[in-house]
């Protein structure tokens, strides 16, 4: 909870400008993902054999293959732009939305390469998102690091025990996984 001081100090105009860019810019991603004007597979599209495709257009085939996935995440991203409007779930905004816009920035770096216009977009959008938080960062790293609590004393052991053979266990099976494939090719 905020004490009177901290609900008065200022909040940096800075941030309320990059906190409507967000909210602008996801807007128009979630609604033209919403109205299909994003991920529309073309009909010509849709009839080439994947092997003919460039990245750009194998990846609009892959994510406009479900029309639900595109209203998730246009979903997704009006109630993210929403939630930005107010300053008071900005944070919570922010926090959200972050992952989902970083995942888009891989995509937009790794596998469409040459479209510099996506690109610089979610480079800002995830940069002014980080800004946001970086702001916040105290309450951030109170919420999930302060107020947490850790194992207790008397069953630490056990959970070192459990995560240790989670761990064993994920390596083991991989493992063998990869040694399996290198019998079955030969």
């Amino acid at each position: 909870m905020l004490n009177q001081d901290e609900r008065d100090k200022p909040y940096p105009k800075l941030l309320d400008w990059l906190r409507y860019f967000c909210a602008f810019m996801l807007y128009m991603y979630g609604v033209s993902k919403l109205a299909h004007l994003q991920f529309n597979m073309s009909p010509e599209l849709a009839h080439r054999q994947i092997g003919l495709l460039n990245e750009y257009q194998l990846t609009w085939f892959y994510f406009g293959y479900s029309r639900v996935y595109a209203s998730i995440l246009g979903l997704t991203q009006v109630a993210g732009a929403t939630l930005l409007l107010f300053r008071k779930t900005t944070l919570f905004a922010a926090a959200i939305m972050l992952p989902v816009m970083a995942n888009i920035l891989l995509i937009n770096m790794f596998i469409l390469v040459n479209d510099y216009g996506l690109y610089f977009i979610s480079v800002l959008i995830c940069t002014s998102l980080l800004t946001i938080l970086w702001h916040q960062r105290a309450a951030l790293l109170s919420l999930f690091l302060v107020t947490q609590n850790g194992e207790p004393v008397a069953s630490s052991l056990t959970h070192v025990w459990i995560r240790t053979r989670v761990v064993l266990a994920v390596s083991v099976i991989m493992i063998s996984g990869e040694i399996m494939k290198h019998y079955v090719r030969r």
